[in-house]
């Protein structure tokens, strides 16, 4: 809640679902993202503060995806995990990545991923 001593009051809230609402003056709710765009932002700098953007490259084999175990962790398989750099499998489809296991397989010195087109959704 922000209450300046002469203006508008603002507040900030979610609702059941964690949507970010604003309200103006205790007014109706409105998205926040309302509120981004009305202050001059745009949808590149809406997502590029709340989220990490990754970069992805075509290689010959397919697709080559930097490993962040944080990003990867309890993630169940439908394709092998084929290390990018020595073409390996590091974990095969059908299982689960541990917290553990992303961490052990970042020490060793896992970089990329390859993946197929398949594997790649968004």
């Amino acid at each position: 809640r922000v209450i300046p001593y002469r203006g508008s009051w603002l507040d900030i809230e979610f609702d059941a679902k964690d949507i970010v609402y604003a309200r103006i003056d205790r007014r109706r709710k409105i998205p926040v993202t309302s509120l981004m765009f009305a202050l001059g932002l745009d949808g590149e700098e809406i997502l590029s503060t709340f989220y990490k953007k990754i970069l992805y490259k075509r290689t010959k084999e397919g697709w080559r995806v930097p490993f962040e175990a944080n990003r990867f962790r309890g993630y169940s398989t439908v394709n092998d995990l084929i290390d990018a750099d020595t073409g390996k499998v590091v974990l095969e489809a059908g299982k689960k990545l541990t917290v553990r296991a992303a961490r052990q397989l970042q020490e060793k010195g896992l970089k990329a991923l390859r993946m197929a087109d398949e594997g790649i959704v968004g």
